[in-house]
């Protein structure tokens, strides 16, 4: 169907999203914090008459819709907001100084709910069981992760899982994704460098743990140049530097930490080999020390082909052709829909949610016009997927 079909198929439901996105808005909640987001969407999935499941140590939401045997689709559906303070000046803006929906997850939810709602009144056009995954802490360990090791994956298992974004990059309702990855993975880089503390003066003495300290970074910069196919994306960043206390002591031990960001597994557990051996070799060949720690964070993001190609048919159909933005590489951003895929096949995708101000800022804004095409897409995704699949 054309998205002016869906608009006339949505009619009933669409001012309910858009009342519930505000209301969302009005009521933004931190990570871990999501107390108020969880009553607010177990009261509304249990009106529609789903199936609710909570979990421990955390405020996720498992919504299901069962209607008879047939293959099972998730969706996921961020919860929390950013410690931000709100200038929109929207009459539904933050009503919690300090915290605001800058990210669009309130949207995320709204369209989630409201294809819940058409979706469990019109169960003669699908058979099989939808899932919607409301997780919290996206922004900062990732509730997805606490979810998939309680077993939101399964009971039925999963077949495949949509995840869904807004992007202020691109008009209200463009479609904006690509084939394959589509986000990269991290590991935060800890390193402690340790020397031998001694006077200024007497610099042979000691060991300069500031020196070995340059040496690492300076080398650590090459390791993607000289040791990685230039075709093979990744990143490795040091991003703060803390040591000595006087100017005429060398000093004795040096922090850092940084960020690699990799695409591939193979390149991910590469780089974490290099970095070791690079740091701790330096730092020997000098007299002293290096303890490196490498604590991994999210995994890299991959669309499916075969499931990627379904869901954008349905977009040129439902929005057009000239809506459908191919993204052109991936990011070496991160994103915890991640944990939904790590072991299911997923698409990920972006809807235009109107050209303005950046993510995670003080202004931005999402233009409604997007709601109607959001729903729309899930809705139509959800049907050719279980089509595509019993196929």
């Amino acid at each position: 169907m054309k998205l002016s079909d869906w608009q006339e198929t949505l009619k009933d439901i669409m001012p309910q999203v858009i009342a519930m996105r505000r209301e969302l808005h009005h009521h933004p909640e931190r990570s871990g914090e999501e107390a108020w987001t969880q009553a607010y969407i177990e009261e509304k999935l249990t009106a529609l008459g789903l199936e609710i499941h909570t979990f421990q140590d955390c405020h996720a939401v498992m919504g299901l819709i069962r209607n008879g045997e047939g293959p099972c689709v998730g969706i996921r559906a961020d919860m929390d907001a950013l410690p931000v303070t709100e200038k929109t000046g929207l009459p539904f803006a933050s009503a919690q100084k300090g915290t605001m929906h800058a990210c669009g997850h309130d949207a995320h939810m709204a369209l989630a709910l409201g294809s819940a709602m058409w979706l469990s009144t019109h169960k003669d056009q699908w058979h099989g069981t939808v899932k919607y995954f409301f997780e919290p802490e996206e922004e900062t360990e990732g509730g997805g992760k606490m979810m998939t090791e309680q077993g939101c994956m399964e009971n039925p298992h999963v077949d495949v899982v949509i995840g869904q974004h807004m992007n202020p990059h691109y008009e209200a309702g463009d479609f904006y994704a690509k084939p394959g990855y589509v986000s990269g993975a991290s590991d935060e880089i800890r390193l402690t460098v340790r020397g031998k503390s001694c006077h200024g003066a007497y610099p042979e003495s000691g060991v300069d743990a500031i020196v070995i300290s340059g040496q690492i970074v300076a080398a650590l910069q090459t390791l993607v140049s000289r040791t990685l196919s230039p075709f093979d994306p990744a990143v490795v960043t040091i991003g703060t530097i803390e040591g000595g206390q006087a100017n005429n002591i060398v000093c004795g031990e040096v922090h850092m930490r940084g960020t690699l960001r990799t695409l591939s597994e193979a390149t991910r557990e590469k780089m974490k080999a290099l970095i070791v051996r690079t740091a701790g070799g330096i730092a020997e060949a000098m007299g002293g020390h290096c303890d490196v720690q490498l604590i991994p964070s999210y995994g890299a993001v991959y669309n499916d082909d075969g499931y990627y190609a379904v869901i954008e048919k349905e977009a040129e159909e439902i929005l057009g052709k000239d809506k459908i933005v191919r993204q052109e590489a991936p990011s070496l951003g991160v994103e915890s829909f991640y944990y939904f895929v790590r072991k299911t096949p997923g698409v990920y995708y972006d809807i235009g949610s109107g050209i303005g101000t950046a993510l995670h800022t003080e202004t931005f804004l999402v233009d409604e016009a997007c709601l109607l095409p959001g729903v729309a897409m899930q809705c139509a995704s959800v049907l050719a997927l279980m089509e595509e699949i019993k196929a």
